[in-house]
């Protein structure tokens, strides 16, 4: 069957209407030279239209991939019609995002043949794939531990109860007191762990937000009240005259920030600065919370919303794994960036209209 395109329609219209699809098209010639880009393409790519033209189709992809993907791709092009494969692309500007390319040749001017490909971005795709990955890990990890919660509790008990009741009993001179009052310590951290465990078992599998209009400048003050600021912390803030206003859960917004401002105010047992700033960045509400603390190991980083995962020495790791919850919830982001014995800096953006997809690899 033969395009459906008038024949009179010039070189302008045909350009009108490939800027205009929502998908990167870019034509190279058998080399994999650019010769032609359009809009999405230029958009995807960050490069401008007099920077990618004349230059080779591998910028494009990123610099390991370069010698061994990229004259891969151009060959089974030319040999086999078509190519059709995900990989890992990079923008201009070293940033990297995953992307699905789709080529296929035609017979160009003087017979030689020009090579298209098509360039789909899968970063909401692959977003919602995690997302969906987690979540079924978060339900089958919830029923597991909701059961051994409810067998390890009884024990706890029951250990809890005999051995206060030793502690009424028995004489405050005997030498047993002292492994006693060990003994208390390390229940009554248990009896908070459980709490905490149990706490997040019915978060992640019964909480059900409500979103209505936010002033998330306001959420940040009172989640900040509900921290203990101890002396040795001088807090800094910094936000526009008012909001920014996006729509969310002002309940569960609260705790999301309630765990960094804590876990930031924990990572400087010696004292040292928390840095509390708001803004709005491209149709989007950025709040930064950052600390002089402690820092977090960079073989912690990947493991770091978790759940059940800590790097401290009490608490059950379920803070961060709240957060990460309320900001998928909200079609946010979060970004960590810490360097140990320097400090932390969780970076949350939500959209300011939850209808608007968030950008992702910026």
């Amino acid at each position: 069957m033969s395009p459906a395109f008038a024949q009179d329609k010039g070189i302008d219209f045909y350009t009108e209407l490939l800027d205009v699809i929502g998908e990167g098209i870019v034509c190279t010639d058998e080399r994999g030279i650019v010769i032609g880009a359009n809009r999405r393409a230029l958009e995807l790519s960050g490069y401008g239209a007099q920077d990618v033209l004349g230059r080779p189709i591998e910028v494009l992809f990123v610099e390991e991939d370069r010698l061994r993907c990229c004259p891969f791709v151009l060959q089974e092009t030319l040999e086999r019609g078509a190519y059709d494969g995900e990989f890992l692309l990079q923008r201009k500007d070293g940033t990297r995002f995953p992307g699905q390319l789709s080529t296929s040749w035609v017979r160009g001017e003087g017979g030689s043949r020009d090579l298209i490909f098509l360039i789909h971005d899968l970063t909401e795709q692959k977003r919602l794939q995690r997302r969906l990955l987690e979540s079924q890990k978060s339900v089958f990890l919830a029923k597991v531990v909701e059961g051994l919660s409810h067998e390890i509790r009884n024990p706890i008990v029951t250990i809890a109860g005999y051995a206060r009741r030793l502690e009424r009993i028995m004489d405050p001179g005997h030498p047993g007191r002292r492994y006693l009052e060990i003994m208390l310590q390390d229940v009554g951290r248990m009896e908070g762990m459980l709490r905490e465990i149990e706490g997040y078992v019915q978060f992640a599998q019964s909480h059900r937000p409500s979103f209505t209009r936010v002033d998330l400048q306001r959420v940040v003050m009172d989640a900040l009240e509900m921290v203990a600021i101890p002396p040795g912390i001088e807090v800094e803030r910094a936000f526009p005259s008012e909001g920014p206003w996006i729509y969310g859960d002002p309940g569960h917004l609260r705790e999301l920030f309630y765990h960094l401002l804590q876990n930031a105010v924990e990572a400087m047992p010696e004292g040292g600065a928390l840095g509390v700033a708001g803004e709005v960045v491209d149709s989007r509400a950025r709040v930064t919370v950052r600390d002089t603390g402690i820092g977090i190991p960079d073989k912690a980083m990947p493991h770091l919303f978790s759940p059940f995962f800590t790097t401290k020495t009490k608490g059950a790791g379920v803070g961060l794994a709240k957060v990460y919850i309320v900001v998928e919830e909200h079609s946010g982001q979060i970004e960590v960036k810490s360097r140990v014995d320097r400090g932390t800096a969780f970076v949350v953006t939500f959209p300011l209209d939850r209808r608007q997809r968030p950008r992702r690899g910026d």
